[in-house]
């Protein structure tokens, strides 16, 4: 196909992408006098279209074309300002090739990729302006009866348009969620960097569209692939390059955590509080009547120590220490082998890809697992291997951790500890999620303990709470 062709009662303008079976063109309708896109105003924009095309002979085998069919009767009973509008779809022949054609609204503007690979940087205000608006795309598509997932939510499918708005393109991915849910696995959709490991395993869901969202504001703020930034317990860390908002660090962090039973803001309530509409929810927690932390109930918490615990722990009079001893395999080792098993399969996927000679595409989308697959083995073997000791002083906390291969400490004073917390990690084996315990420590937290069992986690807790609260009410000269 080539400019000037004609499909259906559309003259094609201009090609704007291709894709394995379905290309994208600028169109208008043969009976409007042709004109410069770049040109038309709001009022004249009825008179281009943008004509997606199948082309069935390109297609190796029917799930394409079940995809593509899929995204017109949905994008049909789609209604909102930044969604493209749904046209028509017809069939059409050319050059003795048959097409089915689906013909949406043109939407001017240009693509968040191609803004930030022009040269161009968004502020903070812009990205927060352009994440609410794509949470209220995200909040309308989950309001649906099935709900919609769109799957492959990343910065080439954002448009800025001239406006100042932003609309969300390619549909070709959309899934109602109950088809998910019944057919998991059946077609991997979605951009590397930008989809969750719920989605790679075939069970996208709508919180796997808030991801995406999220790793694309990543995107905005550093200019890079999520998939090539730093990780801690498999969740992307920003802590250390740049920082942000707290309203837009509290919507990044929710929605970029690798368990989807943890992405728990709606992207309803996100936009509100990205506007500042609505305020944080950390800063009105105590107000909601959750215990502060120098006024814990104690009474639920276990009195000692499993008798066959490890762990050591010792009041220093004031202060607390800790000791949590390296630990074999022992009720570990079912799930240790879980990230070998999975290191393996990318390893498989790797070599197959390079030895059948594909396009380059394949083993480089292997590059986010293989991140993913060494994250988990760091976190699963490091308590095997690693000693952790844990002073809490009126001077402050300390951790100190040592393995076979490297020492580390992290100090804070006792003004910038919080509360300390038993907390579910995304790691979950045999259908239950491994915890660990967190300490509130300036703007991030002390993480230790995981593995450890839910009696020795919820113990040391509650000496550690106890311990905080004794020395944040003593008198400054009391320890000497």
């Amino acid at each position: 196909m080539k400019a000037g062709d004609i499909i259906g009662p559309y003259i094609l303008e201009q090609r704007l992408g291709k894709g394995m079976t379905a290309s994208t063109w600028l169109a208008r309708r043969a009976e409007v006098k042709s004109q410069e896109p770049q040109t038309i105003t709001d009022p004249a924009l009825a008179s281009y279209v943008v004509l997606k095309m199948f082309d069935i002979a390109e297609a190796n085998s029917w799930k394409p074309l079940d995809q593509f069919k899929r995204e017109a009767d949905i994008l049909r009973t789609l209604s909102h300002p930044q969604i493209p509008h749904y046209i028509e779809s017809f069939d059409a022949a050319q050059g003795g090739d048959f097409l089915f054609v689906l013909v949406m609204e043109y939407i001017q503007g240009e693509t968040v990729e191609a803004y930030i690979a022009s040269g161009k940087k968004f502020t903070e205000e812009q990205i927060e302006h352009i994440l609410a608006e794509l949470a209220d795309v995200l909040a309308y598509i989950g309001s649906l009866r099935p709900p919609i997932v769109h799957r492959d939510i990343n910065p080439r499918n954002l448009i800025l348009k001239p406006d100042g708005h932003i609309a969300l393109v390619d549909f070709s991915g959309v899934q109602d969620a109950i088809r998910t849910a019944l057919y998991p696995g059946a077609t991997l959709v979605g951009t590397a960097g930008y989809i969750p490991v719920e989605q790679v395993s075939g069970r996208a869901t709508h919180r796997s569209d808030l991801y995406g969202a999220a790793a694309t504001a990543v995107f905005m703020l550093t200019g890079r692939n999520p998939a090539e930034l730093p990780t801690r317990n498999l969740k992307i860390d920003l802590s250390g390059l740049l920082y942000t908002s707290p309203r837009l660090s509290y919507v990044l962090n929710n929605w970029l955590d690798p368990d989807p039973d943890r992405r728990s803001l709606s992207a309803s309530t996100a936009a509100s509080i990205l506007r500042g509409e609505l305020p944080l929810p950390a800063a009105t927690a105590f107000a909601q009547g959750e215990a502060a932390p120098d006024q814990i109930d104690m009474s639920e918490y276990p009195s000692e120590l499993p008798s066959d615990s490890a762990l050591k722990i010792q009041s220093l009079n004031p202060g607390l220490y800790v000791k949590i001893p390296r630990r074999g395999h022992g009720r570990s080792s079912g799930f240790t082998a879980f990230p070998i098993v999975f290191l393996g399969f990318v390893f498989f996927w790797t070599t197959m890809t390079m030895r059948m000679h594909m396009p380059i595409f394949f083993p480089l989308f292997s590059i986010p697992f293989w991140i993913v697959g060494i994250t988990m083995a760091n976190t699963f073997f490091k308590p095997t291997l690693t000693e952790t000791e844990l002073f809490i002083t009126p001077d402050g906390l300390l951790k100190k951790s040592t393995s076979l291969f490297s020492n580390s400490a992290q100090q804070f004073r006792i003004s910038d500890l919080g509360r300390a917390r038993v907390r579910r990690t995304p790691i979950r084996i045999n259908n239950r999620y491994l915890k660990e315990l967190a300490i509130e420590a300036g703007s991030g937290t002390v993480t230790l303990g995981l593995g450890l069992s839910d009696r020795e986690l919820s113990f040391l807790e509650k000496r550690i709470n106890e311990e905080l609260a004794r020395l944040r009410h003593m008198p400054p000269d009391a320890a000497f």
